[in-house]
Protein backbone atom coordinates (compact mmCIF):
# COMPACT_ATOMS: atom_id res chain seq x y z
CA UNK A 1 0.00 0.00 0.00
CA UNK A 2 1.40 3.20 -0.90
CA UNK A 3 0.77 7.21 -0.89
CA UNK A 4 1.40 9.74 -2.88
CA UNK A 5 1.29 12.90 -1.66
CA UNK A 6 3.97 13.66 0.79
CA UNK A 7 6.92 11.71 2.28
CA UNK A 8 7.37 10.45 5.77
CA UNK A 9 11.28 10.71 7.30
CA UNK A 10 13.19 8.89 4.55
CA UNK A 11 14.27 5.54 5.34
CA UNK A 12 12.00 4.96 8.59
CA UNK A 13 11.11 1.54 9.38
CA UNK A 14 8.15 1.61 12.10
CA UNK A 15 8.26 -1.90 13.10
CA UNK A 16 4.99 -2.99 15.36
CA UNK A 17 6.55 -5.64 17.49
CA UNK A 18 4.47 -7.13 20.91
CA UNK A 19 3.20 -11.36 21.66
CA UNK A 20 0.35 -11.93 19.83
CA UNK A 21 -2.96 -10.37 21.11
CA UNK A 22 -1.53 -7.32 22.55
CA UNK A 23 -2.69 -4.94 19.67
CA UNK A 24 -0.04 -4.41 17.47
CA UNK A 25 -1.95 -5.25 14.14
CA UNK A 26 -4.71 -2.93 15.24
CA UNK A 27 -2.04 -0.01 15.74
CA UNK A 28 -0.33 -1.03 12.47
CA UNK A 29 -3.48 -0.66 10.75
CA UNK A 30 -4.43 2.67 12.69
CA UNK A 31 -0.81 4.31 12.26
CA UNK A 32 -1.03 3.20 8.32
CA UNK A 33 -4.47 4.56 8.14
CA UNK A 34 -3.65 7.82 9.85
CA UNK A 35 -1.00 8.60 7.92
CA UNK A 36 -3.10 7.80 4.56
CA UNK A 37 -5.60 10.33 5.82
CA UNK A 38 -2.93 12.81 5.91
CA UNK A 39 -1.46 11.44 2.41
CA UNK A 40 2.26 10.75 3.78
CA UNK A 41 3.90 8.53 1.35
CA UNK A 42 4.61 5.20 2.77
CA UNK A 43 4.75 1.43 2.20
CA UNK A 44 2.82 -1.29 4.50
CA UNK A 45 4.81 -4.61 5.01
CA UNK A 46 2.66 -7.39 6.52
CA UNK A 47 5.22 -9.84 7.81
CA UNK A 48 2.27 -12.15 9.61
CA UNK A 49 1.53 -14.99 7.48
CA UNK A 50 -0.58 -16.84 10.18
CA UNK A 51 -2.95 -14.08 10.29
CA UNK A 52 -2.31 -11.12 7.60
CA UNK A 53 -4.43 -8.34 9.25
CA UNK A 54 -2.72 -5.98 7.11
CA UNK A 55 -3.86 -7.65 4.05
CA UNK A 56 -7.22 -7.91 5.15
CA UNK A 57 -7.54 -4.29 5.71
CA UNK A 58 -5.01 -2.66 2.28
CA UNK A 59 -6.59 -4.97 -0.20
CA UNK A 60 -4.40 -2.84 -2.54
CA UNK A 61 -1.02 -3.88 -0.99
CA UNK A 62 1.31 -5.21 -3.37
CA UNK A 63 1.38 -9.28 -2.86
CA UNK A 64 5.21 -8.61 -2.64
CA UNK A 65 4.73 -6.82 0.47
CA UNK A 66 3.54 -9.27 2.52
CA UNK A 67 5.32 -12.72 3.81
CA UNK A 68 3.22 -15.70 2.97
CA UNK A 69 6.02 -18.32 3.98
CA UNK A 70 5.63 -19.21 7.56
CA UNK A 71 8.90 -21.11 7.80
CA UNK A 72 11.17 -19.42 10.08
CA UNK A 73 13.93 -19.19 7.39
CA UNK A 74 11.81 -17.03 5.18
CA UNK A 75 11.41 -14.14 7.63
CA UNK A 76 15.55 -12.75 7.50
CA UNK A 77 15.26 -12.35 3.71
CA UNK A 78 12.28 -11.00 3.39
CA UNK A 79 13.23 -8.42 5.95
CA UNK A 80 16.89 -8.38 3.39
CA UNK A 81 15.37 -8.11 0.82
CA UNK A 82 11.79 -6.26 1.11
CA UNK A 83 11.48 -4.04 3.77
CA UNK A 84 15.47 -3.08 4.15
CA UNK A 85 16.22 -3.25 0.82
CA UNK A 86 14.56 0.43 -0.03
CA UNK A 87 15.09 3.52 1.27
CA UNK A 88 11.51 4.23 1.87
CA UNK A 89 9.81 4.80 5.30
CA UNK A 90 7.34 1.76 6.06
CA UNK A 91 5.25 0.20 8.40
CA UNK A 92 6.35 -3.17 9.39
CA UNK A 93 3.12 -5.34 10.87
CA UNK A 94 5.74 -8.30 12.45
CA UNK A 95 4.00 -11.70 13.61
CA UNK A 96 3.51 -12.15 17.10
CA UNK A 97 7.54 -12.92 18.85
CA UNK A 98 8.90 -12.14 15.23
CA UNK A 99 11.12 -9.16 17.27
CA UNK A 100 14.00 -11.75 17.36
CA UNK A 101 14.43 -12.09 13.66
CA UNK A 102 14.91 -8.58 12.98
CA UNK A 103 17.17 -8.55 15.64
CA UNK A 104 19.44 -11.15 14.66
CA UNK A 105 19.50 -9.42 11.30
CA UNK A 106 20.57 -6.13 12.95
CA UNK A 107 23.18 -7.31 14.92
CA UNK A 108 24.29 -8.82 11.87
CA UNK A 109 24.17 -5.85 9.59
CA UNK A 110 25.22 -3.12 12.31
CA UNK A 111 24.37 -0.11 14.54
CA UNK A 112 23.90 2.31 11.39
CA UNK A 113 21.00 0.09 10.19
CA UNK A 114 19.22 0.04 13.69
CA UNK A 115 19.08 4.23 13.73
CA UNK A 116 16.93 3.86 11.08
CA UNK A 117 14.27 1.43 13.28
CA UNK A 118 11.81 2.13 15.48
CA UNK A 119 10.05 -0.33 17.89
CA UNK A 120 6.51 0.52 18.69
CA UNK A 121 5.39 -2.21 21.31
CA UNK A 122 1.74 -2.17 22.08
CA UNK A 123 1.26 -3.17 25.64
CA UNK A 124 -2.06 -4.70 26.72
CA UNK A 125 -1.29 -7.44 28.34
CA UNK A 126 2.53 -8.47 30.54
CA UNK A 127 3.46 -10.52 27.26
CA UNK A 128 4.38 -7.36 25.70
CA UNK A 129 7.13 -6.13 28.32
CA UNK A 130 8.95 -9.28 27.75
CA UNK A 131 9.01 -8.34 23.63
CA UNK A 132 10.37 -4.79 24.96
CA UNK A 133 12.42 -5.42 27.02
CA UNK A 134 14.22 -8.18 24.63
CA UNK A 135 14.64 -5.50 22.26
CA UNK A 136 15.87 -2.80 24.55
CA UNK A 137 18.13 -5.39 25.26
CA UNK A 138 19.46 -6.65 22.34
CA UNK A 139 19.02 -3.59 19.84
CA UNK A 140 20.66 -0.93 21.99
CA UNK A 141 21.18 1.57 18.76
CA UNK A 142 17.05 1.13 17.99
CA UNK A 143 14.21 3.68 18.85
CA UNK A 144 11.70 1.79 21.28
CA UNK A 145 8.28 3.22 22.22
CA UNK A 146 5.74 1.69 24.66
CA UNK A 147 2.08 2.37 24.08
CA UNK A 148 -0.01 1.68 26.43
CA UNK A 149 -3.12 0.04 24.68
CA UNK A 150 -6.15 0.83 26.97
CA UNK A 151 -8.16 -1.64 24.89
CA UNK A 152 -6.53 -5.03 27.26
CA UNK A 153 -8.46 -3.23 30.13
CA UNK A 154 -7.37 -4.33 33.34
CA UNK A 155 -4.85 -6.61 32.01
CA UNK A 156 -3.70 -3.81 30.88
CA UNK A 157 -3.80 -2.07 34.01
CA UNK A 158 -1.90 -4.46 35.51
CA UNK A 159 0.81 -5.03 32.91
CA UNK A 160 1.38 -1.47 33.33
CA UNK A 161 1.77 -1.37 37.29
CA UNK A 162 4.10 -4.67 37.18
CA UNK A 163 7.45 -3.69 38.35
CA UNK A 164 9.27 -5.27 35.35
CA UNK A 165 7.33 -2.89 33.51
CA UNK A 166 7.99 0.21 35.27
CA UNK A 167 11.62 -0.19 35.59
CA UNK A 168 11.81 -1.02 31.64
CA UNK A 169 9.95 2.66 30.89
CA UNK A 170 12.50 4.38 33.34
CA UNK A 171 15.01 2.99 30.74
CA UNK A 172 13.45 4.07 27.30
CA UNK A 173 11.23 6.56 28.53
CA UNK A 174 6.95 6.98 29.83
CA UNK A 175 4.95 5.00 26.92
CA UNK A 176 2.63 6.86 24.87
CA UNK A 177 -1.34 5.66 25.79
CA UNK A 178 -3.67 4.43 22.90
CA UNK A 179 -7.77 4.61 24.30
CA UNK A 180 -10.56 2.64 24.15
CA UNK A 181 -11.40 3.23 20.85
CA UNK A 182 -15.54 2.16 21.36
CA UNK A 183 -18.34 1.08 18.91
CA UNK A 184 -16.07 2.77 16.30
CA UNK A 185 -13.35 0.32 16.35
CA UNK A 186 -15.64 -2.31 16.58
CA UNK A 187 -17.21 -1.24 13.09
CA UNK A 188 -13.49 -0.89 11.58
CA UNK A 189 -13.25 -4.82 12.78
CA UNK A 190 -16.52 -6.10 11.64
CA UNK A 191 -16.27 -4.37 8.27
CA UNK A 192 -12.31 -5.00 7.62
CA UNK A 193 -12.54 -1.12 6.75
CA UNK A 194 -9.91 1.11 8.11
CA UNK A 195 -10.41 4.65 9.10
CA UNK A 196 -9.63 6.47 6.18
CA UNK A 197 -11.68 4.65 4.17
CA UNK A 198 -14.76 4.77 6.02
CA UNK A 199 -14.36 8.69 6.35
CA UNK A 200 -14.72 8.07 2.56
CA UNK A 201 -18.00 6.54 3.14
CA UNK A 202 -21.63 7.57 2.73
CA UNK A 203 -22.78 6.20 6.35
CA UNK A 204 -22.12 10.25 8.19
CA UNK A 205 -22.52 8.39 11.75
CA UNK A 206 -19.11 5.92 11.14
CA UNK A 207 -17.08 9.09 9.47
CA UNK A 208 -17.51 11.05 11.87
CA UNK A 209 -16.57 8.37 14.51
CA UNK A 210 -13.65 7.16 12.17
CA UNK A 211 -12.43 11.05 12.24
CA UNK A 212 -12.22 11.40 16.04
CA UNK A 213 -10.14 7.59 15.83
CA UNK A 214 -7.60 9.12 13.73
CA UNK A 215 -7.76 12.34 15.66
CA UNK A 216 -7.39 10.21 18.76
CA UNK A 217 -4.30 8.34 17.03
CA UNK A 218 -2.51 11.53 16.57
CA UNK A 219 -3.00 12.24 19.89
CA UNK A 220 -1.29 9.26 21.38
CA UNK A 221 1.19 10.41 18.75
CA UNK A 222 1.55 13.99 19.64
CA UNK A 223 4.43 13.58 22.23
CA UNK A 224 6.88 11.01 20.70
CA UNK A 225 7.25 12.26 17.15
CA UNK A 226 10.23 10.57 15.89
CA UNK A 227 7.91 7.10 16.03
CA UNK A 228 5.40 8.55 13.71
CA UNK A 229 5.53 8.76 10.15
CA UNK A 230 2.97 12.17 9.50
Amino acid sequence: MTTTTKAASPGKKYVLAAAGGGGKSTLAMLMASTAIFRKVEIDIFDVEPANPTSRRYFKSMPPENALEDDRPEAVVPFLENRVFGSSRPAIVDLGANMEGHVLRWVNDRGAAVAEDIRFIVPISKRDGITAAARIALNCGAASILLVHNEAGGLDADAAIADPAFVKLASQIGQPARLPHLGMTMADVHRTSTPPHAMIAGRNRFEAQGALTMIRTVEATFFDHPEFRPW
